[in-house]
């Protein structure tokens, strides 16, 4: 019967029958310009609004990161990353940078803390830091 029915060969007239059909659609392909004038003379669906986010009680992320460059001796970035390789496993940094960020953070904290009651100081651009001769010399 039809499983035995080669591809592209006539349907079967019996599975046909047994479908309630008695002979092959007769539907014929659409030609572009039919298609093209039935959807012209449909009405434009409305737009569809996507749902309001529901509001989440999380802290502002921070921004992406930017790069900063500063100077530095050099046998203290071969040391900063031999101890960066050297404990790898141990510490569990991702990158030199993650090392770098986590070094300075501990730093920063420990002078806000000493030197400011532990409260972060009030955020400074890269521009606004005096450039020249550094003080006292």
């Amino acid at each position: 019967m039809a499983e035995n029915r080669r591809r592209g060969s006539a349907p079967d007239k019996e599975a046909l029958a047994a479908l309630g059909t008695a002979a092959p659609s007769r539907l014929r392909k659409a030609a572009p310009s039919d298609v093209v004038s039935e959807l012209a003379s449909q009405p434009a669906p409305a737009a569809v609004q996507p749902a309001a986010a529901p509001a989440k009680d999380k802290p502002a992320a921070k921004a992406a990161p930017k790069k900063t460059s500063f100077y530095q001796l050099e046998e203290d970035a071969d040391r900063m990353r031999a101890a960066y390789m050297n404990t790898q496993m141990h510490t569990r940094y991702r990158s030199l940078s993650e090392f770098i960020n986590m070094a300075i953070d501990e730093k920063v904290g420990a002078l806000e803390k000493t030197y400011n009651g532990g409260e972060e100081w009030p955020p400074l651009a890269a521009r606004e830091i005096p450039q020249g001769k550094p003080l006292g010399s």
